[in-house]
């Protein structure tokens, strides 16, 4: 799944460099980057790689899928002036032809694929990506197979609250809870019928074993007692206006954008009893025959680094390195209590069935 819906744009980067380590642009020659990035080892790893990128003359990185947020490409090219990122938005199928035909011509173009856990991983067992060793100490659970991609952020759903209504405290605390009569007709969630997130959130409650049995009921639940719409947007919509106290499944990203505007909401995990909430991976990879191949890990590299994850968090992602504080302030990533999934590699395949299912219960 794309984890955004932003509008792509090639940025040029600053071309002035900096006295100061901890500001960007600084090389490694004058004392590093301040710990901005990382321990001084990591930086100057940082550093050989920005140095060999513009030694081979590597002034941008070509990126296929949805882009991320306009300040996450400012960020990086403010650090490393000279380097632009421009992405183009192919996802799936569409770019797995554009890869084949570059590599039937001879004519490499990407540098990076970025795209939701299935698409990447299943790139990775394919072989289109190349196997990189990371600058930062990445745990296992967001390195992808045989280390050909990596998982720098997740995307993460919960509940909007009216503030004006209710009192976050007060919200239901467990999906059981929100599917009871207690809620009904309070609640606004996207439907399922329409795939995405929604269709996901109860393929997943569907498999494993153990998943199914501790949400059996929940999908019923919604259908009898949540008002669902076509749009995630809308959700964010109709609790702000006040129609309803609550949105169930809502979209941190689009929260933050929604809450800018003086919306009367709060964003909640609710659900600490009995865990579901809903998340989904991110990946990255360095494309095989990359023509900018140090740029293209340079960038990669630096979404794990200090500075990536906290500019990640800004706007709106939760970064998945150890000890990295949630976005606005939520709680860190492992303190979740998160709805299980299945393995990366069984993700390819194993969900595909229970969508379909969900997709028809809801009538899509």
């Amino acid at each position: 799944m794309a984890a955004a819906l932003v509008v792509p744009m090639a940025l040029l980067g600053s071309c002035a460099g900096s006295a100061d380590p901890t500001q960007p642009g600084a090389a490694a020659e004058e004392g590093g980057y301040g710990g901005a990035l990382g321990s001084d080892a990591e930086e100057a790893e940082f550093a050989e790689l920005y140095a060999a990128a513009m030694d081979a003359g590597e002034n941008q990185v070509i990126a296929y899928g949805p882009p991320p947020a306009r300040a996450l490409i400012d960020a990086f090219q403010e650090r490393f002036p000279g380097i632009e990122i421009t992405y183009q938005q192919l996802q799936t199928a569409e770019r797995i032809a554009k890869l084949e035909q570059e590599k039937q011509t001879g004519n490499y173009v990407a540098d990076v694929a970025s795209d939701g856990r299935t698409p990447i991983v299943a790139m990775a067992l394919d072989k289109w990506c190349q196997q990189m060793d990371p600058i930062m100490d990445i745990p296992a659970e967001w390195v992808g197979p045989e280390s050909r991609a990596f998982f720098p952020y997740v995307s993460v759903f919960g509940l909007v609250v009216n503030t004006d209504m209710i009192d976050p405290e007060d919200a239901p605390k467990s999906w059981q809870e929100l599917v009871s009569p207690e809620w009904e007709g309070k609640v606004v969630m996207v439907s399922p019928a329409g795939g995405g997130a929604a269709a996901f959130t109860f393929a997943m409650m569907m498999t494993p074993e153990e998943n199914a049995e501790k949400y059996a009921g929940i999908r019923e639940g919604i259908k009898q007692n949540v008002t669902l719409v076509a749009k995630d947007a809308l959700v964010l919509q109709e609790v702000a206006q006040g129609t309803y106290p609550i949105g169930a499944l809502a979209y941190y990203p689009y929260f933050m954008e929604t809450v800018a505007q003086g919306a009367p909401i709060e964003f909640v995990f609710p659900f600490a009893e009995g865990g579901g909430n809903m998340w989904t991976k991110s990946g990255n990879c360095l494309i095989e025959n990359a023509p900018h191949p140090n740029a293209g890990k340079l960038w990669i590299n630096w979404l794990t680094s200090v500075e990536g994850q906290e500019t990640l968090a800004e706007a709106g992602w939760y970064p998945t390195m150890p000890g990295m504080a949630g976005p606005g302030g939520l709680p860190a990533l492992e303190e979740i209590d998160k709805i299980k999934t299945l393995s990366d590699e069984e993700a390819i395949t194993g969900y595909g069935p229970y969508v379909q299912e969900v997709i028809t219960f809801f009538g899509g």
